[in-house]
This record gives C-alpha cells, structure tokens and sequence, in this order.
C-alpha cells in the first residue's frame, strides 16, 4: 500500500518524559493528521489484558507485539506516536527493517534526574527496575535525541521535534523555490514598502523584534528595520537572501529556510510576526502548523500581522485545481483563503483576533485591485 503512515517511536527510561513530551507531540500533530493514534506502553497493556508480564523474555515478547500493531496501523496510511521504554536493540532493529516510515526519538535524561524525579517510587525501590537492576540497550542510532532534564518545557522539546521531522508532518508541503528563485533574480518586485507594511508601522513600537514570515527581496523587513525594529526576514529563496546579505542592513537579519520550521522560533521571542502574501503560498496543513508555531514563538501581547489572498480574488479559480481553492497558475501555487476558516484556526491555537476585514484598495498592484484579507491577531 502507498502512502504509508509515520510511527513516531518516543523511547527512554521510566520517568524520562516519554508520555508527556509524546502526548504533546501527538495533540499538535493531530490538527494537521486527524487519523494519527496515540500508543502508550503502560496504556495497552491494560488495553491487551496484561497477559504477558515483566521476565526478560515476557518483555521481549511485549515489545514485539506492540510494534507489529505499529506497523499495521501505519501500513494503512496512519501515523503513529508510541510511548515505551522498548528496552532492546533487537527490537528496535526490528522496527527500522519492517517499519518504512520510522521515526526514533530518544528522550535521554541524567541518572540523577531520575532519582530527584523518582516518579512511582521506582528509583528508590531498585527491584526489577530498567536502567537500575535490570539493563537498558540505550539507543544507538535515534534519529533525534532529546536531552530533558528539567530545563526546557515540554512545548520547546515538541517544537524542537517537529522541526526535525517537519516534512514527515505535513503531507506534500509547497515548494515554489525554483519559481522564486528565477522571479528575485530578475529583480521583478518592487523595492518600495508595501501599504500593509506602511500600515502595521502604526501599531508597532520601535525597539521590539519582528519576524517576517517570507520577506521575499526584503523591501517591507528594511522598512521595518529603518524604523528602529529589530528585524528577522526569513525566505526559502537562496537568491533574494544572498542579494540581501551582500548589504548587511542595520537592526535586520536575514536567514534563508522554511519559514514554517526555521530554528529562529524559539519560544516566547518575538513581539511581532508579519505574513504578507505568504500563507496563501502553503498548504492548509502547513497553515496549521505556521499558526501553532508562530503562538509559542510570539511573547505574551504579541501580534500576528497578516495579509492574504481571498477567494474572492479574481485569479480564483485559474489554472490547474491542485487542493480545495487552491491552483497551479503563472508557474506557481497559489491558495485562496476563506478570512472565517482562518479567523477559527487563529482562534483555535489561542490568538484573540483583533482586527479583521477583508475588502478591496489594500493591496493595489498597477490596474489590479483585488479583496484582501487584512487580520490583527493578539497571543493573550
């Protein structure tokens, strides 16, 4: 069967934080893949009748029969988070040879960790326990490992994780570098700020940072800096960055990459995030997680400019029907949103909308004056 699911396999000691760091994962990563199923070791062997217990062999056995439902599920196209210590390499050979969308995250944390955590009394108990009494094949080749110790949140850890495994997430993410790339490097756009641009200017304050989600050749992020922002502008299209990067500009740093997934977004570290024309240039199961990151990426009062495309755009409708309202046309993606459906999503991860219109004379272009969705978003 094509389009087999992912198994996202959170491995680790007992009270290393496997259920809570994979939990979150599988709540955030069920908004962009409502089949996904979560798995928890201590869970299905209630689920299973507990008819298999603790000897060596007994646990063995017990690993197997869990990664062999894994692979059923994800052979149907469903992704998978499991949560199990799955103490033995064997197994997790096993997994890697049978399992073709396998994903390995170990949650490693110090021993003395887990002794002050001492979650069920385990560690002082020391019977029959992995990783005190009993061995732990810790793993050799996880294709992510995640150090949690206590000093990081449980959100920076899944963020972190979902970064890594971004394309795996998100099914057929847009790519329209190429056709970027050749547009900057004719040096087609404007070089002026834009009229949304001019317009979030009057609701900023200088000195506070701005991320701009696809600055393309940089004329609204320079615009930004100039006037006392302290600016990150990040785009996928190696040529408009290494033309912005040939004149460093002052307050303005500019990073070529995913603007969905860049490493730049840390938790709680910008004031504002601006999004003009990008979001209909991705996918919705790729809005989904924009959103997702840009609330945790934002500081408390922090707002989420954004302008969009509508589909009450003429242009809807050209070209080649790709997706719901989104086409193929002028060698390019385009998406035409619906402003209600975004104004839910946005409410969904949290943001209280505080300014919504959509309607004609934002974002006139020559003759071309086409409704555009213009929206204020608040992270309380």
């Amino acid at each position: 069967m094509d389009n087999k699911g992912t198994v996202y396999f959170f491995t680790g000691l007992s009270g290393a934080g496997k259920t809570t760091v994979g939990g979150l994962f599988y709540r955030r990563l069920k908004a962009t893949k409502p089949n996904a199923v979560y798995l928890d070791g201590d869970e299905i062997r209630v689920a299973f009748g507990e008819d298999v217990g603790y000897s060596h062999e007994e646990r063995l056995r017990w690993a197997g029969r869990i990664f062999r439902v894994c692979k059923l599920l994800s052979d149907q196209g469903i992704d998978v988070v499991c949560c199990s210590i799955a103490m033995f390499d064997s197994v997790r050979r096993w997994n890697r040879e049978h399992i073709p969308n396998y994903k390995e995250i170990y949650i490693r944390v110090k021993k003395e960790t887990l002794i002050q955590r001492n979650q069920k009394g385990l560690y002082t108990a020391g019977h029959n326990v992995v990783g005190v009494d009993l061995p732990f094949d810790e793993p050799k080749t996880p294709d992510l490992i995640i150090q949690n110790d206590g000093d990081r949140a449980p959100l920076e850890l899944v963020e972190e994780i979902e970064r890594v495994f971004y394309p795996n997430i998100v099914e057929n993410p847009i790519d329209n570098t190429d056709y970027w790339n050749q547009y900057y490097c004719n040096r087609l756009c404007s070089t002026e700020p834009s009229p949304f641009a001019r317009y979030v200017d009057t609701l900023v304050e200088p000195g506070k940072t701005l991320v701009e989600l696809g600055c393309g050749n940089g004329r609204d992020a320079l615009f930004f800096a100039e006037q006392g922002l302290q600016v990150v502008a990040i785009d996928l299209s190696r040529a408009a960055i290494d033309q912005l990067n040939q004149v460093p500009a002052k307050n303005a740093r500019f990073l070529c990459g995913d603007f969905i997934a860049s490493d730049a977004h840390k938790p709680n570290s910008y004031d504002y995030a601006y999004s003009r024309f990008t979001i209909h240039a991705i996918n919705q199961k790729q809005e989904r997680l924009l959103l997702q990151t840009m609330f945790g990426a934002l500081k408390s009062g922090g707002k989420f400019f954004i302008e969009v495309r509508s589909v009450n755009d003429p242009l809807y409708g050209k070209g080649k029907a790709v997706e719901r309202n989104a086409f193929f046309y002028d060698n390019h993606y385009r998406r035409f949103i619906v402003r209600d459906e975004l104004l839910q999503s946005l409410q969904k991860c949290g943001f209280r909308v505080e300014y919504a219109k959509e309607q004609t004379g934002f974002a006139p272009y020559g003759n071309d004056d086409p409704p555009v969705i213009r929206i204020v978003a608040v992270k309380p």
